[in-house]
């Protein structure tokens, strides 16, 4: 097994750190993907560009599987809520 990133310039590789002196790392989701439609006929999902959409908790939950669909009725029942959406028309 190998690191994904290169460590060897660190002096502690991150395997051997305390959590707290790890670096921010985001992950990509599939909660919000938004593209030009040549980007598919290009062949790829996202296009060359990535603009990040930080996302609090309830923002990204993805459906990508039944039992997502299931975790997110159980949110609902639970109280889950998103924050109001402006529904104003996005002009540019």
């Amino acid at each position: 097994m190998r690191p994904l990133l290169d460590q060897s310039e660190l002096p502690v590789p991150w395997h051997d750190s305390q959590f707290q002196n790890l670096p921010t790392v985001y992950v990509q989701t599939s909660a919000l993907e938004i593209a030009w439609s040549r980007v598919v006929a290009e062949g790829t999902i996202g296009g060359q560009v990535r603009v990040p959409f930080f996302a609090d908790t309830l923002e990204n939950v993805s459906i990508d599987y039944e039992e997502d669909w299931a975790r997110a009725e159980q949110m609902v029942r639970d109280g889950a809520t998103l924050p109001p959406v402006d529904i104003e028309p996005w002009r540019p």
